[in-house]
């Protein structure tokens, strides 16, 4: 049992301990490097048009591309324009967004369907996409719900709450989020990071100033006396209960005192300047893992993704800050591949609501379709995952039946559904038989698509 474990159950218990050299022994363990894998996931929040997206679906000819609203062409884009933006390693193809035909004269809509195509040039030959995933919803938040815990079921477990629990169910903030869905089913607590300075605070208390280490209320030598002090008086105070219930009170008080040397310890990971947007926010999550303190990130992906009129400058400009390369998602790779995290710690996500209707509805957007795709990328437990296409749809955005191993299309009876995903997930993450994961099942079977997301 790990001392921090036995310290709290200690703690539930009333049981005296001596905790002695507890700060070391967690400065000692906070040094280390984590071993566990970093899961971030960025939600598109809203259902994204994934044939906007990363399963692309194009119009025949230039008159179809052209057509006005309540039109039942796919895309304003062609499908011979597709081949051109296909990956020739991975086989991944992306929606060549920035030809749309509704974009033209619309030079801001452009630049920021460029965004996410140069991302897709530059990241396609590590994605894998797996397409046609029958989320069973077109309600926003059954559908974000079930993207990241494989049920519709209400309070259940997201991802990251069950491989925090499972990984590193000690640490004070093992799963953070900025946004999407985040429910822990009381398996673990969820930290919201955003004011520095409190942080600092909380860490450093005597400080005047939590950003100079040199305005003091009084100096570390005056700090130790103060915790030696602090110590004997737990020590007597907690020697002269009989009471459980106010000895449980006592080492509840202690232990969150101990929470103080693991915040110094993030603390002296944070960069000195936070980037803005969504980078800024994977920064301050890296650096909680890299501290020991976190093992799984949730995100917002920037840009709201109901696109129910004009979906296609909508969507150029939802994925221009999304994959804006300064603040947005290529700017966070850009973090983790500074900290030596991406290509050998992280594995990165992309989740949406559900998709969007085939062809275009009178205010020329789409409405909300229960068909969609997932993006995964990077490593878990030091192995890539493998990249290219799993599932796969019609033309009309239909889901097409799967091999019952692989996933691979084959028109047969079986269709994904995100149960198989977070199965796949929860095995590769060394979380499958832990507790939290069996309080919160899927209704899919194990045996079911065991090489969904293999590893290389």
């Amino acid at each position: 049992m790990e001392r921090r474990d036995f310290l709290k159950l200690a703690s539930m218990t009333g049981l005296t301990v001596a905790v002695g050299s507890a700060m070391d022994a967690q400065n000692a363990q906070a040094e280390a490097a984590p071993a566990h894998t970093f899961f971030l996931n960025f939600a598109f929040m809203g259902g994204i048009d994934t044939t906007n997206f990363v399963d692309p679906k194009g119009a025949a000819n230039e008159t179809e591309a052209a057509s006005g609203p309540d039109s039942s062409v796919m895309n304003r884009y062609l499908t011979s324009e597709i081949a051109q933006h296909t990956d020739s390693s991975s086989g991944v193809s992306w929606a060549p967004l920035y030809l749309s035909r509704e974009l033209a004269g619309n030079q801001a809509a452009i630049d920021n369907a460029m965004n996410f195509e140069n991302f897709m040039r530059a990241y396609a030959k590590d994605l894998l996409v797996i397409r046609g995933i029958d989320i069973q919803t077109n309600a926003h938040d059954v559908g974000a719900r079930s993207s990241v815990t494989g049920t519709a079921q209400e309070r259940s477990a997201a991802f990251g709450a069950i491989v925090s629990a499972g990984l590193l169910p000690s640490a004070p903030m093992s799963f953070i989020s900025f946004g999407g869905y985040s429910d822990t089913a009381g398996l673990t607590a969820v930290t919201r990071l955003g004011n520095l300075d409190a942080i600092k605070r909380l860490a450093y208390p005597y400080r005047r100033n939590p950003n100079n280490a040199d305005e003091l209320y009084y100096a570390d030598e005056q700090a130790a006396m103060i915790a030696d002090a602090r110590e004997a008086r737990y020590n007597e105070k907690f020697a002269q209960q009989k009471l459980p219930k106010l000895k449980n009170s006592l080492n509840t008080l202690y232990l969150s005192r101990l929470g103080q040397n693991e915040l110094k310890q993030l603390v002296s990971y944070l960069p000195e300047d936070v980037l803005p947007g969504v980078a800024g926010q994977v920064q301050l999550a890296a650096a909680a893992y890299k501290a020991g303190l976190a093992v799984a990130c949730n995100l917002g992906a920037p840009g709201g993704y109901d696109h129910h009129d004009n979906v296609d400058p909508n969507i150029a400009n939802s994925l221009g800050n999304a994959f804006d390369p300064d603040q947005g998602i290529p700017r966070a790779i850009k973090v983790l591949e500074d900290l030596d995290l991406y290509g050998k710690k992280a594995c990165i996500t992309f989740t949406s609501d559900f998709g969007r209707t085939p062809g275009y509805n009178m205010g020329n957007g789409k409405d909300h379709w229960g068909i969609t795709s997932m993006v995964l990328f990077g490593n878990i437990n030091g192995k890539k995952i493998k990249p290219g296409i799993k599932g796969g749809t019609t033309e009309r955005h239909a889901a097409r039946g799967v091999d019952v191993t692989t996933g691979v299309v084959n028109d047969g009876t079986l269709n994904i559904h995100t149960g198989h995903i977070q199965n796949a997930l929860r095995k590769l993450a060394g979380v499958a038989d832990t507790a939290g994961a069996r309080a919160n099942p899927v209704p899919e079977p194990i045996s079911e698509l065991p090489d969904l997301i293999e590893l290389v």
